[in-house]
């Protein structure tokens, strides 16, 4: 534990020195605000692109979630149906009437 945080101090050094380097010239400064200007555009078009999936993923789980369960419904409805029309036709195979 003890070396992984003398390397991230060390890695921290270096980082200062860089930040430090780059902000002493001019070319240099405006060579690094572009970058982090181009890089923070990068990462808001990719959020865009990451939130929209999103929220297409979402819109088609709740559209499966829909389905299922209008197709649960019209199960349990057919199978309903499908006693009675059994109890009937069985009731006609055998020679049975309802008006009997």
């Amino acid at each position: 534990m003890a070396i992984a945080q003398i390397c991230l101090f060390a890695a921290g050094v270096a980082a200062a020195g860089v930040a430090n380097a780059v902000g002493s010239t001019d070319k240099a400064h405006s060579a690094a605000v572009k970058a982090v200007a181009a890089g923070m555009r990068v990462a808001d078009a990719v959020t865009a692109a990451t939130q929209t999936i999103a929220d297409e993923a979402a819109d088609v789980n709740a559209e499966a979630r829909r389905q299922a369960r209008i197709d649960a419904a019209v199960k349990e409805r057919l199978d309903a149906l499908e006693q009675d029309i059994r109890a009937e036709v069985t009731a006609e195979v055998d020679g049975v009437s309802d008006e009997a």
